[in-house]
């Protein structure tokens, strides 16, 4: 196969998916620096490569989906990208979506690799057929540019990018005992219940008084978070939807840990190098999605023979109690954060 000159990727959505092929992008644009690479993805999905990444060698397109519907509008993506000239696609999603990009690119005699998801897999290991860790979605990133002729180790350094952006004003003030707290995710099979986490964090502020706790998540979810600053008013902050995602990612590079579901928030925190102590319920890191860097001994989760029933957690309980995430003691939760700040 030839060296190429321009080389196109695609991952649209979601979040946490995209954050997770950015450690991936970093080390093969810094491996092949005379390549030019443009990471086609979500308006918000560049605006998290914006933040990190700055090889002269990687560009971003962003675009909204909902504006390229129908075969017309596929069509019209293509030309888009076709304009940009590239000679090899990477596609680290395939949906329907970009299949159709991929196969307008195979018929002009473009490379195309795509990943693969190791569906039959995973469904094994939610039917309980096997109980293994399986290939990391990181791993499977990086197989897309190795088939593409371009192999390198995946060697992204968070701390050093959280190093750059410190520089730069945020809510949060650089102490040793600042703790961030990402307590949603899409789906109910990913959450800590709102009455636990609030007992969790109560423990941890009675336990360790000079903690400072810091709330993040969405627009929809202010309201609530905004009732839990009162349960202790000089502890908590919440961030909830007063901040762009830059600036939760600075907050996250000032922060001296994060406690977050299996969600976006964890793999953000990995990009800037932050240790997440994550909880799992209907979900399992033996799917390959646990955050980049971030140590399985920091996965608070039940051995449970039901779990994991769902790779997303979208999935109705079959026991209706979600007994996975339920049954995780709020004092287990704070013990091990405070073991972490104190050391």
């Amino acid at each position: 196969m030839k060296p190429f000159r321009k080389v196109l990727a695609i991952r649209l959505s979601a979040l946490g998916d995209i954050c997770m092929t950015l450690p991936v992008l970093d080390s093969v644009s810094r491996a092949y620096p005379d390549v030019q690479f443009t990471l086609l993805t979500s308006k918000a999905g560049a605006i998290v490569a914006g933040t990190v990444l700055h090889q002269g060698n990687l560009t971003v397109k962003a675009i909204d989906k909902r504006n390229y519907n129908g075969l017309s509008g596929l069509n019209r993506l293509y030309q888009e990208l076709k304009a940009l000239d590239v000679d090899g696609v990477a596609d680290l999603h395939d949906v329907l979506r970009t299949k159709w990009v991929d196969l307008r690119f195979s018929l002009s005699g473009k490379p195309v690799k795509k990943i693969r998801k190791g569906r039959s897999e995973k469904k094994a290991l939610t039917k309980g057929a096997i109980r293994r860790q399986l290939q990391t979605s990181i791993d499977r990133y990086r197989q897309v540019f190795s088939e593409l002729g371009m192999d390198c180790a995946v060697d992204y350094d968070g701390t050093a990018h959280a190093a750059q952006l410190k520089d730069k004003p945020c809510a949060v003030s650089p102490d040793r005992m600042t703790l961030g707290v990402a307590p949603f995710a899409q789906h109910r099979g990913k959450v800590y219940p709102e009455k636990l986490m609030r007992q969790a964090l109560s423990l941890l502020v009675e336990e360790l008084p000079q903690v400072k706790i810091y709330l993040f998540g969405g627009p929809d979810e202010k309201t609530v978070l905004d009732i839990w600053v009162a349960d202790h008013p000089d502890h908590i902050v919440n961030l909830a939807g007063s901040q762009t995602i830059e600036d939760d990612l600075r907050c996250m590079a000032n922060l001296k840990l994060m406690l977050s579901m299996d969600s976006a928030n964890m793999h953000l925190s990995s990009l800037v190098g932050l240790r997440c102590v994550s909880i799992w319920g209907a979900t399992h890191r033996y799917a390959g999605f646990l955050g980049y860097r971030q140590s399985e001994e920091d996965c608070i989760e039940l051995p449970l023979p039901c779990r994991p029933c769902s790779i997303y957690g979208n999935k109705p309980c079959k026991y209706s109690d979600y007994r996975c995430l339920t049954q995780i003691k709020p004092e287990t939760v704070a013990s091990r954060i405070k073991e972490i700040l104190t050391q």
